[in-house]
């Protein structure tokens, strides 16, 4: 995971966003299509502009402040998607 952060952060938000890779499957998360309703943190509306869902070594989520993408669950088994409430 470690390395695939490594190679990852040389890349710029925007070529993250429009990489098509199959492995990376970016791509920005519909909170009416999951089982969360949000990332749960303070003042979210305020940080998150769009959350992102992306594969390091298997499916993280979390979102962009200029540059840095902000990993706030690692979810291995996809289970964002599994259920909705």
């Amino acid at each position: 995971m470690l390395d695939r952060l490594k190679a990852l952060s040389s890349l710029t938000a925007q070529e993250l966003l429009v990489n098509r890779s199959s492995t990376l499957r970016c791509h920005p998360i519909k909170w009416e299509d999951t089982s969360e309703r949000g990332f749960g943190l303070p003042n979210e509306e305020q940080l998150v502009d769009i959350p992102y869902q992306f594969s390091i070594s298997s499916n993280e989520h979390g979102f962009f402040i200029n540059e840095i993408f902000y990993i706030v669950w690692l979810d291995p088994d996809h289970l964002l998607y599994s259920a909705k409430n």
